[in-house]
């Protein structure tokens, strides 16, 4: 007897989820300024970061920066991937880091993607998910195939030396040294990719305007 199934819609597939992000600058006005580790990061205009996207439209909980100048204390802010712990307004952001200073006025905040990460409310801090300052944290699920049709805003970067890690207080100090990740799915390209789960793959967003779309294989 045959063993064949017949797909059905809906079961193969989880929902399909998009992004429009672009790398976001922090403008004229940027600042940096950290208490205890916890690091508020301004933007001279609204970011369009977001916990609670639209259905279907992947949410703000990654990013790493590009173009920061002028820190002090321990780490880069160049290159590692940091969980987003609150997005207090439309012009903030938090991260957990041990730089102390930087300057961020020519800086750009990257946002960055794995298709199938799940937050829960459980936290180091307080609370879970939310738009207005608590601490969002989370483990990322199991590793897992996504499809991925990506428009110009965003690429599939990998890290070949296995030394990414999400950084949050959970990670310890922020690494002096950024992890090296490599190009593995172009800007306008399509692929499977295998996430595995913990950050060493990542869609990152890229610097043209496009539309990028996921489907998590179940």
């Amino acid at each position: 007897m045959s063993e064949l199934k017949v797909a059905v819609a809906g079961y193969v597939f989880s929902a399909e989820q998009t992004t429009t992000q672009v790398p976001v600058a922090l403008g004229a006005s940027g600042a940096f300024s950290v208490s205890n580790n916890i690091a508020t990061i301004t933007f001279t205009a609204a970011h369009g970061l977001t916990f609670g996207a639209a259905s279907g439209t992947m949410n703000n909980y990654f990013g790493t920066f590009s173009g920061v100048t002028g820190q002090t204390g321990v780490g880069t802010l160049n290159g590692p991937i940091f969980r987003i712990l609150s997005i207090p307004s439309t012009t903030t952001i938090t991260i957990y880091t041990t730089v102390t200073a930087a300057t961020m006025t020519a800086a750009s905040f990257i946002p960055c993607f794995i298709p199938n990460f799940q937050p829960n409310v459980q936290s180091a801090f307080a609370g879970g998910p939310s738009q207005s300052g608590a601490v969002v944290q989370g483990t990322p699920v199991q590793s897992g195939n996504v499809n991925m049709l990506l428009g110009a805003n965003c690429t599939v970067v990998y890290n070949p030396d296995n030394t990414s890690l999400i950084y949050d207080s959970t990670t310890g100090n922020t690494p002096a040294t950024a992890p090296v990740f490599r190009t593995l799915v172009a800007a306008s390209s399509s692929a499977q990719v295998w996430f595995d789960g913990v950050g060493s793959t990542i869609l990152q967003a890229s610097g043209s305007a496009g539309t990028s779309r996921c489907s998590v294989v179940l």
